[in-house]
């Protein structure tokens, strides 16, 4: 081992190497002549072994660049590619010419990267997994040319195998630990087949221009016939037996490409002659070819070319393989009319043959010992893949034992598995799908994959199951016993018989539906007055159900689709075309099926009238609360409406009792989900009439009703009008009239900031441009400006609200900026904050403060950002200080305000005990006793600042809650995956809940009941109860089974109010105290009164609450304060409409207020009630 110095680093002990890098002109001691053909490595291996040397070390002494080798790796069978720089080197020392190096050896002037080096001679080495297939060369012809010195690599195309002069096959024989693993060559002496094959093959190459790509597709195909145990075939054993007498040769496998050119030399002519793909044109015509059992003619010509008469009937089997692919890959690009076309020649992977390298190197050993090669990088999912697709073939049998064949929906799953999507994606796959896979679905089913549409399929499918049943197909008479669908569908198979896949022609004929029967098929007639019968039945039975004929498009009674089928009447009696008689009979079951105003109209009237006479009270003065949302918004629109309707409409409205003078007393109901475009414009010119415009922000609420959101709302459909169509959007007079710029084509911030800035000038006020606006707020003499820079670029109506406040484009040109000092900015801020604290005392604000319209919160928070990054003078921050020491604490500025509040509080009260802290107010109560038990974790001035109000250490620790016992771990119970939301599969669940509460509403959405998921069960009902309803406007079918378990179980309300209100209706009903949280329920539910339903209002009646009343009726142990007992609280009937139609707006929320008294946390001492 040698030695190294310091700063050396140690190197491996090598040879002796020549001082050769540097010199271009650097001549060689010997000659030495490249082979043809020869792999550039094999010739630098050659040149090294004349001066005893390594290719490695003699490339790494030629290529050398400051003692630095750029060359790593370098296996026999790869290969080395030199820069510019380098083959000079390389050229001047073999003493070769360039242009003879460059015609010899195929990768000499292969384009390489640039030089990690910068510059200078470098090599690349290349692996034989990325070069072309190399292999030992003739051993003669090498022996001969080295005079029996060495021997060579050189590259194998597949046109250049046989040595003519020596009749011998070249193996891509493999390098494995430095050796070749094989006999490296054939000998075909025996065999001269193989070299005429090699001069049909060269002739091929010049005449055809896809001949190399038909070639590669060829030795596809006779690499998957290769393992093939055909008995008839004889001469490929007779030509690997002849092969291996001259050779001793004892394995197939590297004899398998020779063994199989001269078929695949014809098979590739076949391949690609134009007048062959040309035939197969003609014969698939326009139907792709599902096996080769389709081109009968292509598989008998391809077995005359092989000499095999034989193989036609093995090959008309085949569904998969290389030859299929090629097959539909033709007729897919329809080849014979594109020459250049070169898509159908690619081999997908599942197709490519193994190497014989790669067989050679898996197949040898030496010494009993397996010897594998370098293996192959392969896919990190490639085991994942085998297991997925084991999987979606179990479950693939499965839905086939069941159905009986593999043509599943993609929505289809089979136990959790979506088997549909998996078949969707094998289809996908096509011919690269691999053939073990293939074969394993065609087992299931020969029809997975047809060329044709998969609908096709599953009605064939449809009308086997009928067939299968003994319902015989009888095409001479119409197909009858079959349903009308399938019946027709039938038909027009038999009347584009001709036109059909052969493979539907022969899936027809296992139906018993020949070419000759199918010629003679009837139509299926349709008996029209029957049809009419039964839908007029339908349409009875729906007038029955429902009161009415005036059904939406997708309502349907017992299956058939009575909405659109009364539809296509009333267009058909409006045209003229109705018959008189079926007129009549709708017009019996309902006189206004027709009417000359939209039928939404009638339907809703229809609700309404339903409502009404099941008691519904009409209150235009009260926003018609007594109905649900959308009932009651569309009888405010109609009052508003109400001089523009049609007599026959106020007719029908007055007999609801909504007369003319009753509807001019109407008003909107603010507390709507689903305002109706009069209530939002109700709202929008009373806010317009008192502020003047309608630029409101997007959580501004008017009287009660979100007008900001509902503006939002407007302005996107008539910008998303704007965009999809050229007519305007049409409410947008209506809001026009209100506010000409309620929807400003530049958007609603410049307009609220102008009329900030109008809002801060007085009318007499001269704004002065060319002073810099003085006299003007900062920031509205900055807006001012901003905007003369761009006043060119405005809006002309921009420019002429400008012009309003008096800044036009002449005054705007000599605009100045607005310079406002910093100092004179900080002198500002710091007056607002003197006058803060001489009134306060302090300056803990939050960040929405503001000191006589300035924002001395947001200002505040500046100067603190700006002293954290150290960007405050000292003298400004000892002003802060000076008015408040702690105006920037070290902790969150939350802390110090509620520390403010709590000293606030406690001012002139003792902290001893828990009593004292329970008589403060919650807010302040709770954050003492969070300060108590973190007391140790606060920092000293922390500390002391609790001190100050009385909370020191010792009363801290003494007034800390004790910690939270830890819970008990609830064992997991596993999720539903799907779970049921069936009527029936709950209900039980359902009775056993209500048995064992009395109600269904205290069901919280996560509530579950024996293991059975109720409260997610219970929401799905009321969707679907509300669906429903929405879709055909009748109650929900199972609305009365669970009604009858608790008639609030879906109420016009969202049922959360329902969960609060049971749990004050427990304690109200055992006397028991109200909780903190109930108590505040109980207060907002008294702030929101008048929005409550009437039926709330009952409910909040029976726990003693009847209007807002005073706090002690109710904080303390409640009596019975009404006079109707407990068990009636669920007992008033509403109508199923209003029950289950959306339901009312919860009520928004309100601003927290501090109680007198609360009910004390589990953590402090029980203490009696006030």
């Amino acid at each position: 081992m040698t030695k190294t110095t310091s700063g050396q680093q140690a190197q491996p002990p090598q040879r002796e190497q020549p001082e050769l890098s540097g010199h271009t002109g650097a001549w060689g001691a010997v000659r030495v002549a490249p082979l043809h053909g020869e792999t550039t490595l094999s010739y630098m291996s050659r040149v090294a072994s004349r001066y005893r040397l390594t290719a490695k070390e003699l490339i790494g002494a030629l290529v050398d660049v400051g003692r630095r080798p750029n060359l790593f790796t370098v296996r026999p069978d790869g290969e080395v590619v030199f820069n510019a720089e380098a083959r000079a080197v390389v050229t001047a020392f073999c003493r070769m010419s360039e242009e003879h190096l460059h015609h010899a050896l195929p990768a000499w002037s292969r384009e390489v990267p640039s030089s990690r080096l910068g510059s200078g001679p470098a090599a690349w080495v290349r692996t034989a997994a990325t070069i072309p297939p190399t292999g030992p060369g003739c051993r003669a012809c090498t022996a001969r040319a080295t005079q029996g010195r060495d021997t060579a690599r050189r590259y194998l195309p597949p046109h250049a195998r046989v040595c003519v002069k020596h009749q011998c096959w070249m193996l891509e024989a493999p390098v494995v630990d430095g050796a070749t693993v094989g006999p490296g060559q054939l000998n075909l002496r025996h065999v001269p087949q193989i070299a005429a094959a090699q001069r049909r093959h060269a002739r091929l190459l010049r005449r055809c221009p896809h001949a190399a790509e038909a070639f590669t597709t060829a030795q596809a195909i006779l690499a998957s016939w290769w393992d093939e145990p055909w008995p008839e075939e004889t001469i490929w054993p007779d030509r690997l037996r002849l092969m291996a007498a001259g050779n001793g040769l004892a394995r197939r496998t590297a004899a398998r490409d020779a063994v199989t050119y001269p078929e695949a030399v014809t098979l590739a002519a076949a391949l690609a002659d134009t007048g062959v793909q040309q035939r197969l044109l003609d014969e698939a015509g326009r139907h792709q070819p599902h096996s080769l059992a389709d081109v009968p003619h292509l598989v008998d010509e391809l077995a005359q070319r092989l000499e095999r008469p034989w193989i036609a009937g093995r090959l008309s089997v085949v569904t998969t393989g290389p030859l299929n692919a090629w097959v539909r890959a033709c007729v897919r690009t329809r080849a014979g009319h594109k020459p250049k076309t070169r898509s159908m020649w690619r081999v997908s992977p599942p197709h490519r043959p193994t190497s014989v390298s790669q067989l050679l190197a898996e197949s040898s050993d030496r010494g009993g010992t397996p010897v594998q090669p370098e293996p192959a990088p392969l896919p990190d999912s490639a085991e994942d893949a085998a297991q997925g697709f084991a999987r979606g073939l179990r479950h693939a049998r499965a839905y086939a034992a069941e159905h009986g064949h593999l043509c599943a929906p993609n929505t289809v799953r089979v136990d959790g598995f979506a088997v549909g999507l998996w078949l969707a994606n094998q289809r996908a796959a096509g011919p690269e799908l691999a053939p073990e896979r293939a074969a394993a679905l065609d087992t299931l089913d020969p029809w997975w994959n047809p060329p044709w549409n998969l609908w096709w399929q599953r009605i064939y499918h449809r009308a086997k199951a009928l067939a299968q049943t003994g319902q015989p197909l009888t095409p001479e008479r119409g197909f009858p016993g079959t349903t009308e669908n399938l019946g027709t569908w039938l038909y027009e198979q038999c009347t584009s018989y001709s036109s059909l896949h052969p493979g539907q022609q022969r899936l027809l004929a296992e139906l018993g539906i020949t070419q000759e029967r199918a010629r003679g098929a009837a139509p299926r007639r349709r008996n029209l007055k029957a049809a009419r019968r039964t839908a007029v039945d339908h349409a009875r039975a729906y007038g029955n159900e429902h009161g009415h004929l005036c059904a939406p498009t997708s309502a349907r009674q017992n299956g058939f689709p009575i909405g659109k089928w009364l539809h296509s009447q009333r267009v058909r009696a409006r045209r003229g075309q109705l018959d008189p008689a079926l007129d009549q009979a709708l017009t019996d079951i309902d006189s206004r099926w027709n009417p000359p105003w939209p039928t939404d109209w009638q339907r809703e009237h229809h609700i309404a009238h339903a409502a009404v006479a099941s008691g519904s009270l009409l209150d235009p003065e009260a926003g018609f609360r007594n109905f649900d949302d959308l009932t009651g918004q569309w009888l405010y629109t109609q009052c508003i409406n109400y001089t523009a309707l049609q007599p026959g409409q106020q007719h029908l409205l007055a007999h609801l009792g909504l007369t003319k003078p009753l509807a001019a007393t109407a008003v909107p109901n603010p507390a709507t989900r689903h305002p109706a475009m009069e209530t939002g414009l109700h709202y929008a010119r009373t806010w317009a009439a008192e502020h003047g415009t309608l630029d409101l922000s997007r959580t501004t609420h008017h009287a009660g009703f979100p007008l900001g959101r509902w503006l939002v709302r407007q302005r996107h459909q008539a910008n998303l009008h704007r965009e999809l169509f050229d007519t305007p959007w049409p409410h947008e007079e209506a809001l026009a009239r209100i506010d000409p710029y309620w929807n400003p084509p530049w958007g609603m911030k410049w307009q609220r900031r102008y009329q900030a800035a109008r809002a801060q000038l007085t009318p007499d006020h001269a704004l002065a441009p060319n002073k810099g606006f003085p006299g003007t707020p900062d920031w509205t003499g900055q807006w001012l400006y901003n905007q003369c820079t761009v006043y060119d670029k405005l809006h002309p109506h921009q420019q002429q609200l400008l012009a309003d406040l008096g800044l036009t484009a002449q005054s705007a040109r000599t605009a100045q900026p607005r310079r406002i000092p910093q100092a004179a900015a900080f002198t500002a801020g710091l007056a607002h904050a003197q006058a803060w604290a001489a009134q306060h005392g302090h300056l803990t604000v939050t960040g929405d403060t503001r000191h006589d319209g300035y924002p001395l919160g947001t200002w505040l928070a500046h100067q603190r950002k700006r002293a954290a990054r150290g960007r405050l003078p000292e003298d400004r921050a000892q002003a802060l200080a000076a008015l408040d020491p702690w105006w920037n604490p070290p902790w969150t500025p939350r802390w110090q305000q509620a520390f403010r509040t709590a000293r606030t509080h406690t001012t002139g009260r003792p902290l001893a005990t828990t009593t004292d802290l329970d008589a403060l107010p919650t807010v302040t109560s709770k954050w003492l006793f969070t300060q108590c038990a973190s007391y140790d974790s606060l920092d000293h001035e922390q500390r002391q600042l609790l001190a100050g109000m009385g909370l020191t250490a010792e009363r801290a620790r003494a007034l800390a809650p004790p910690p939270k016992p830890p819970q008990p771990s609830r064992p997991a119970r596993p999720r539903l995956k799907n779970s049921p939301s069936s009527i029936a599969v709950g209900l039980p669940y359902a009775r056993s809940w209500a048995a064992q509460h009395g109600n269904l509403t205290s069901a919280g959405y996560r509530t579950e009941h024996d293991g059975f998921p109720l409260g997610w069960w219970l929401y799905k009902q009321r969707r679907a109860a509300y669906t429903h309803l929405k879709r055909t406007g009748q109650p929900w079918p199972h609305h009365d089974h669970l009604a009858a378990l608790d008639p609030w179980w879906n109420p016009p309300w969202r049922a959360t109010w329902n969960h609060s209100w049971h749990q004050a209706h427990a304690h109200h009903s055992t006397a028991q105290s109200f909780p903190n949280n109930t108590t505040k329920w109980i207060r907002t539910q008294q702030r929101t009164w008048e929005q409550l339903h009437p039926h709330q209002q009952h409910l909040m009646g029976t726990i003693g609450i009847h209007s807002p009343t005073p706090l002690c009726r109710y904080n303390s142990h409640p009596a019975n304060l009404t006079d109707q007992p407990t068990d009636l609280i669920n007992t008033n009937k509403t109508n199923a409409e209003q029950e289950t139609r959306s339901p009312q707006a919860r009520p928004g929320p309100t601003r927290k207020q501090h109680q007198a008294s609360r009910q004390h946390t589990p953590h402090r001492r029980t203490q009696p009630a006030n």
